[in-house]
């Protein structure tokens, strides 16, 4: 009949041109909504110095830590990745024992002034300076004093989840300028330790590691930071 005929020509093609319109907007929508909600977004100063202000005084509860990691380094000059495993044990105010066990044992060790780093064997191997610029940086790292005082780093802070912020960190001092470009840190806002740290080398290599299994006030034995004088 001319009822049926006229629904057919006109009113089924108009429905079905709407809903393709209606679901064009909705995808447009939700990707919208995907991409804003993990661009990170730059803390204000107000923002800033109260997240500084919660991660300073969140440091200064932490007595040790102790923790796995997974350590993977890219570099421009050598194909594939070199992947190590390890484990960190901290100690307020300034005892750290990083210790390598895959694919080779070793450990750096800073126990207050003192900083080697021990092969298998408890000798001392590698350059002394940089060993010890390397065992400051990560212990300045989990105390946070590196973020508000910008005599080591300028920063910035972005809010990329619900429960992570990044600081980027750019070298001031001339030392850590010649080593390092940029170095990225994720923080746990939870409970305000690392999760994640991402150094970018002005070589263009880069070392990315990772952390699990955090432990806080611990106890932690003082033979983890033992030095030897071999």
């Amino acid at each position: 009949n001319i009822s049926n005929r006229l629904k057919n020509k006109y009113i089924y093609p108009l429905k079905m041109k709407i809903n393709i319109r209606l679901s064009v907007v909705i995808v447009a929508m939700l990707s919208a909504a995907v991409v804003s909600a993990q661009k990170p977004r730059k803390l204000t100063d107000t923002q800033r110095r109260q997240f500084e202000k919660e991660f300073i005084a969140k440091s200064k509860e932490i007595a040790s830590l102790q923790c796995g990691f997974t350590q993977t380094k890219t570099s421009v000059l050598v194909a594939g990745n070199a992947v190590s495993k390890g484990n960190m044990y901290y100690s307020s105010p300034s005892m750290l024992a990083w210790e390598y066990v895959a694919p080779t044992k070793s450990v750096l060790v800073v126990n207050g002034k003192q900083t080697r780093l021990l092969d298998n064997n408890g000798k001392s191997i590698g350059n002394s300076q940089a060993i010890k610029q390397l065992g400051n940086l990560i212990i300045n790292m989990i105390n946070g004093s590196n973020i508000a005082d910008g005599k080591m780093f300028s920063s910035e802070i972005f809010d990329i989840s619900s429960e992570t912020v990044q600081i980027e960190l750019y070298p001031v001092g001339k030392r850590l300028k010649s080593y390092y470009r940029q170095i990225n840190i994720k923080i746990d806002t939870k409970r305000m330790v690392a999760i994640e740290i991402v150094m970018h080398e002005n070589s263009g290599d880069c070392t990315t590691i990772v952390f699990d299994k955090i432990e806080l006030n611990q106890k932690i034995d003082d033979t983890k930071f033992k030095i030897t004088n071999r």
